[in-house]
């Protein structure tokens, strides 16, 4: 077996079979009703909804961020999240989200929940004003990037 056949198998059964056809026709049904720009709102809304109801504890550090995160995702097998702090932004790796499996493909919209997700953690553990959390360009199906930075 090659690591891409690995790759696809562990991906096709990121979503349990009872979820993958509602969640593929929600998916489907999202598409024709909404552009994509207005389904990454969306999903940043729900993202954000999400990460109220899973309330970080008190952290002062960003390791201690990143670990109260990563024991979110590891209790609802969500993957996990890796900062990678620079003078000027921190970097956000999300690996093995189930959003592919979940909706049936690469829908890029579907990011817009890790990224309201982490917005609204950052936020919650004190995040400035004037800096926001923003999705950066893909660079593969099961690794999602976001840029906490300066909004200009």
């Amino acid at each position: 077996m090659s690591a891409s056949e690995l790759l696809g198998y562990y991906r096709a059964h990121a979503c349990p079979l009872q979820w993958r056809g509602f969640l593929c026709a929600l998916g489907d049904e999202f598409e024709d009703a909404l552009s994509d720009a207005e389904l990454t709102l969306l999903m940043s809304r729900i993202g954000g909804r999400f990460a109220q109801a899973h309330p970080l504890p008190d952290v002062d550090t960003l390791d201690a961020l990143q670990a109260a995160l990563n024991a979110i995702w590891n209790a609802r097998n969500w993957g996990y999240v890796v900062f990678e702090e620079l003078p000027d932004r921190v970097l956000i790796r999300h690996g093995a989200s189930p959003l592919a499996s979940a909706l049936g493909g690469e829908r890029i919209w579907a990011a817009g929940f890790l990224e309201g997700a982490y917005r609204e953690w950052f936020r919650a553990a004190g995040m400035l004003a004037g800096l926001d959390v923003r999705m950066a360009a893909p660079q593969s199906a099961d690794v999602a990037d976001f840029v906490l930075s300066r909004v200009s």
